[in-house]
């Protein structure tokens, strides 16, 4: 598959290494696993036409096996002797070479999975501070670290406490595509392709790139050749990738995790039905899947922030699709057994009640990278009884967008859409001035306002 948008990323690493005349910089990549993180950093590289070493960590080498490993790329790398290089067999002593090289020329040094130098050497974070504050103004290194490890990165880089805080340059998340991007994507590889076979390639793979790439592979995103593909030996790797996913994230294995994404993946948003599912102290195990794991997000209503009023909602589309329709002890069985075509029509089943949520999520994905609204997002009220499922705010131009998400336009009731309007304006009342609009999105509208080509 071709390299597709990260248009914007792009510059801002050019500009990055333009910076280099005036000393080092330390850049810190992140995003989830498969998301594309090494395939931007490799293009950047390639495209500022600056000498690059790529260093890629694995637990499984002890720290002079990685050592002598990344040295004999520099001196591949610089046309180097055998005996040019650090006498002792450190990561650190590494960098600190490449840093001298980098007085006299600026190069660009990338460490891949940094967060698992933690399990090779326990001191290489101080080591490297001591090296980088040494260094950094008299050489002219340009060090990327990517991690893909949310809650690693914190305890390496977002802790006052930690050796290398504040010494970041640059912070950038990689995201998964936009629906614009992967609407071009699907456009270029499946062009007689209808909209339910767009909504079906994101809610199985929520624009993550890797994903998309191996869909991709079987030459078309047709809905049921891709869930035909997912439930088969052939989609194995597909299959397996949430545990791997979720074993690097959770080094202590719970399962009161797995109990919760699960619960919450199936539709039970609300702390008492999670509560209901889950009995004791769900609340530490929230927060964490939240602000360490990123793998849920609490939604207010628009506009609201009461507690009282939160519901909890998985993430990351894949691992929403993963966890109803994969990670389930039913599936675990028939795959085991291998009854492929029996786990394509359980799946089949319940794929379009799914994906309405998706539907709904997209075109607040859509709506959010617009660059038209300065808030996106839901709402209710306090008794759930008036819900919409988008609402778009421009506060400069002060108007308001009220919209209902469906599959098929028939289904819409634009009667009971103006009353949720009615009721969302009377709850909020300093938006009463606003331009109010009123408007249905179905499946229909999906390519036309994703076929825009832009990032």
């Amino acid at each position: 598959m071709k390299f597709y948008g990260r248009t914007e990323e792009l510059k801002t690493f050019e500009s990055e290494f333009s910076n280099l005349t005036s000393g080092s910089r330390l850049a810190v990549i992140t995003g989830r696993r498969r998301v594309g993180k090494t395939t931007l950093i490799l293009k950047a590289c390639q495209q500022s036409g600056l000498p690059y070493l790529y260093f890629f960590v694995q637990r499984k080498y002890s720290e002079q096996e990685l050592a002598s490993e990344w040295l004999s790329q520099v001196r591949q790398q610089f046309n180097l002797t055998e005996d040019d290089g650090p006498a002792r067999l450190k990561l650190t002593s590494v960098i600190r070479f490449v840093m001298q090289k980098s007085v006299d020329q600026p190069i660009i040094l990338v460490i891949d999975e940094c967060q698992e130098l933690d399990f090779i050497n326990e001191s290489f974070w101080s080591e490297l501070q001591q090296i980088w504050d040494l260094n950094k103004n008299s050489s002219k290194l340009m060090l990327i670290m990517s991690c893909s490890v949310t809650s690693a990165l914190k305890h390496i880089f977002g802790s006052i406490s930690e050796p290398l805080y504040g010494r970041m340059d640059l912070s950038l998340t990689v995201e998964p595509f936009s629906p614009n991007v992967l609407t071009e994507i699907f456009q270029d590889i499946y062009p007689k392709g209808k909209s339910e076979d767009l909504l079906a390639l994101f809610a199985l793979t929520g624009g993550v790139a890797r994903y998309v790439e191996i869909l991709s592979s079987i030459g078309s995103f047709k809905q049921n050749d891709m869930l035909n593909f997912v439930f088969s030996p052939s989609g194995s790797a597909f299959r397996s990738d949430g545990d791997v996913v979720l074993a690097n994230e959770f080094r202590i294995e719970s399962s009161i995790y797995y109990s919760l994404l699960r619960a919450i993946a199936s539709g039970l948003s609300k702390w008492s039905e999670l509560q209901n599912v889950i009995p004791g102290q769900i609340g530490p195990y929230l927060n964490r899947l939240e602000g360490q794991y990123n793998l849920i997000k609490r939604v207010y209503p628009l506009r609201s922030i009461s507690s009282r009023n939160v519901r909890y909602s998985v993430s990351d589309e894949y691992f929403r699709f993963w966890f109803r329709f994969i990670d389930t002890p039913v599936m675990k069985n028939l795959a085991e057994s291998q009854q492929w075509s029996l786990m394509q029509k359980l799946c089949k089943k319940d794929f379009e009640t799914f994906s309405g949520r998706c539907l709904e999520s997209w075109f607040r994905k859509q709506y959010s990278y617009s660059g038209q609204w300065t808030e996106v997002g839901t709402w209710w009220d306090k008794k759930g009884e008036n819900e919409i499922d988008l609402v778009a705010l421009n506060s400069l131009e002060k108007k308001i967008e009220i919209v209902e998400v469906k599959r098929q336009k028939s289904k819409v009731n634009e009667h009971l859409l103006a009353q949720k309007a009615e009721n969302f304006l009377r709850f909020n009342s300093k938006l009463q001035s606003y331009k109010l609009s009123i408007k249905a999105l179905t499946l229909e509208q999906m390519q036309e306002l994703g076929n825009t080509k832009k990032n």
